[in-house]
């Protein structure tokens, strides 16, 4: 078993996998699960794609690959052996699709085309079985990646053709219909990829996957139903070693879910409260969470129905609204996000009317949500109520989503609601957002929350980036929003604190190239720029050097792009802007290509009138750093003088070099020596 030894003592895993877990960021030093030996000679078979090329290095194979800025790109994602995915694809506990043909002929149709298409609804274990192919394709098994694109329109061209690789790529919730060719270039994509022994399976759902560009594809696409409930829940104790828990799937209470025969989704979502529960006379309780408390939520909305008329229905029920939404905040909160949709919906709420209404507490009563000290609460002994109710809102009243968006969003919005509170709101939406894949949702999120309030908005897109399923669809809009010609200062602002915060840590590639956009966006020496650059360099150095040497190397060869020029500069200039960014760059001037790049970059920003100011300022800092450094003064000293070797670029020295007291500074008096001493020799050079 893959499982770390504590989960074996305490019989459990933290959780069971999920039908399409968040993507891992790749790290060097950890092998994708399959991995073959590196090909003869450590060199890659087959053609590299124009935007990703692997460098085969190493036991383990495929580990570096080129990051560029813009253009479109597949990035490959490891699929590790600690993939809660990959574990459940194992012999001992993967359980099929119920509809067993169209499984059996899956394998197949992979090893003939080298592509395969799994059509099926979005939690029906898709990725689960995407794994399970390509990990009985061949033997030995292909090395395992998810492919993370970014791209304008899906395309093959992007996608890798290394020699064994096994790729997953999710084509569910495309924005727009695909081109025309996409399935017959898939057909000779896949031809290429089984001459290299290598493979891919697209995940796609049967509202995306059809049309005249689709045809081509339908040979080798297999529909694909969920596994059978009952035996992936089954699975699932046995993988965790609760074997005598199965016997509870013989009672009365999972008869209609046995009947039903959930998705896989909902099948690991019911083992794992299962596996936390600590005894049987739990399982009314989750047997009902498992429900979404459909028949609890209908009875709080419809209470006191008969008794009342419809404007004491329509209070009670905007009060259970709101508490779901404000969920243990403040009483005053609770209430006053109620009268927000009670003025939305045209009642009015003037002191007059207020002072009329029931009391706070006969409002929070007829509701059924009860007090602790300020703070308000739905029923606490029935776990996911609160979002159940927003679900279930959402669900019954499909033709109000706009008015409770803008209802919801504005509340938390409103810096009269305490920011604690508003983050409860935030929590609620995304989680919403997420489980219902609403993109106008965090959309209205990113948009709405404006000043003290972007923290928020920070924080729910931060989550719902890296959410298994919907996570691509929040990626893809924060790389739209910066490849828009002018977008707002508040979503610059806002992609470039996601990127520099938890998920840029965990997804640097991902999110470097987010941020790199948006330094294009930004005055040059921008403190958020900065700090965001600062941020990746402590934590992933490895990744933001690599990616902006490849920006330095995409800029000279594509010297007309004014974009990639103002958007890699932006980007050195801040990397170069911190002491951690400072030691990346100076360390990556050993390499003789890698220092010409650094040169150049210098030289052009010298050169660029909006940014000499700030290049003035991070040079001045230089030389308040390094001039009594005994270590790494002379190593500096070189690279300047390299730097304004170019006389047309000395005048830049005049600010630098002489104080105040019209004294020169000795530090620049060397560069400048130096400097002029270089360029001499290389005038000569090129004249003997």
């Amino acid at each position: 078993m893959i499982d770390n030894e504590q989960d074996q003592q305490e019989g459990t895993e933290t959780t069971s996998p999920s039908a399409e877990p968040p993507p891992v960021e790749p790290v060097e030093p950890t092998a994708p699960a399959g991995s073959p030996p590196p090909p003869e000679g450590g060199e890659p078979n087959g053609q590299q794609s124009s935007s990703v090329s692997f460098n085969h290095s190493g036991e383990h194979g495929i580990q570096a690959y080129n990051l560029h800025l813009n253009g479109d790109q597949a990035i490959p994602v490891p699929i590790t052996e600690s993939d809660a995915d990959y574990k459940a694809s194992q012999d001992d506990r993967f359980v099929p699709p119920r509809n067993a043909d169209q499984w059996e002929a899956a394998s197949k149709l992979l090893d003939e085309y080298g592509v395969i298409v799994l059509c099926a609804a979005q939690g029906t274990g898709r990725r689960t079985a995407a794994i399970r192919l390509l990990r009985t394709v061949a033997s030995p098994p292909p090395a395992l990646f998810d492919l993370d694109p970014e791209w304008s329109k899906p395309s093959v061209r992007p996608l890798p053709k290394e020699a064994g690789m096994g790729c997953i790529l999710d084509l569910s919730d495309l924005a727009e219909q695909p081109g025309e060719r996409l399935g017959t270039d898939l057909v000779g994509h896949g031809a290429e990829l089984r001459k290299n022994n290598s493979f891919l399976v697209i995940l796609a759902t049967p509202a995306d996957w059809y049309g005249h560009w689709a045809e081509p594809t339908l040979p080798f696409t297999v529909r694909l139903e969920s596994p059978d409930a009952r035996a992936l829940v089954t699975a699932e104790f046995r993988a965790n070693y609760r074997g005598d828990r199965v016997t509870w799937l013989d009672r009365a209470e999972f008869a209609g879910i046995w009947k039903a025969n959930p998705s896989a989704r909902s099948a690991w979502r019911l083992s794992d409260r299962l596996l936390q529960a600590s005894g049987p006379e739990q399982i009314q309780a989750i047997v009902d969470e498992f429900g979404d408390w459909h028949r609890e939520v209908e009875k709080l909305l419809s209470r006191n129905r008969a008794t009342g008329g419809d404007a004491q229905l329509l209070s009670t029920r905007v009060t259970v609204w709101a508490g779901a939404l404000l969920h243990g905040g403040q009483r005053r909160s609770v209430i006053k996000a109620a009268d927000d949709l009670l003025t939305r919906l045209g009642l009015e709420r003037h002191p007059l009317n207020v002072l009329t209404d029931a009391t706070t507490s006969s409002r929070l009563d007829a509701a059924e949500i009860t007090r602790d000290g300020d703070r308000a609460f739905h029923d606490t002994q029935k776990e996911g109520l609160p979002a159940a109710i927003l679900r279930h809102l959402w669900d019954e009243f499909p033709t109000q989503h706009e008015l409770l968006r803008k209802w919801a969003i504005g509340v938390a919005a409103d810096r009269t609601v305490p920011e604690e509170d508003a983050r409860l709101i935030t929590t609620a939406l995304w989680k919403l957002a997420t489980h219902r894949h609403d993109r106008a949702i965090l959309d209205g999120l990113a948009s709405d929350l404006k000043g003290p309030r972007r923290v928020l908005a920070v924080e729910a897109l931060t989550k719902a980036a890296g959410d298994a399923e919907f996570g691509r669809y929040v990626r893809d809009r924060l790389r739209q929003w910066m490849d828009a010609k002018n977008p707002s200062d508040d979503k610059v602002d806002l992609v470039i604190e996601i990127c520099a915060g938890t998920w840029g840590i965990q997804q640097p590639a991902l999110a470097l190239t987010r941020l790199g956009k948006a330094a294009g966006h930004k005055t040059f020496g921008s403190a958020t720029v900065v700090n965001a650059f600062q941020q990746l360099a402590l934590q992933r150095p490895d990744d933001v050097c690599k990616a902006v040497d490849q920006w330095l190397t995409d800029a000279e060869s594509r010297p007309a792009d004014e974009t990639l020029r103002r958007q890699t500069l932006g980007s050195f200039l801040a990397l170069v802007s911190s002491d951690e960014g400072t030691d990346l760059i100076l360390n990556n001037t050993h390499d003789t290509e890698a220092r010409l790049r650094i040169i150049h970059a210098w030289q052009k920003l010298l050169s660029t009138d909006d940014a000499v100011d700030a290049v003035v300022t991070q040079l001045s800092r230089w030389h308040e750093r390094f001039q009594e450094d005994p270590d790494r003064r002379e190593a500096v000293v070189d690279v300047l003088a390299d730097i304004f070797a170019p006389p047309s670029l000395r005048p830049g020295l005049d600010r630098l070099m002489v104080t105040e007291e019209a004294a020169i500074l000795p530090f620049w008096r060397e560069v400048l020596v130096l400097a002029a001493n270089r360029y001499q020799a290389s005038k000569e050079a090129s004249t003997s």
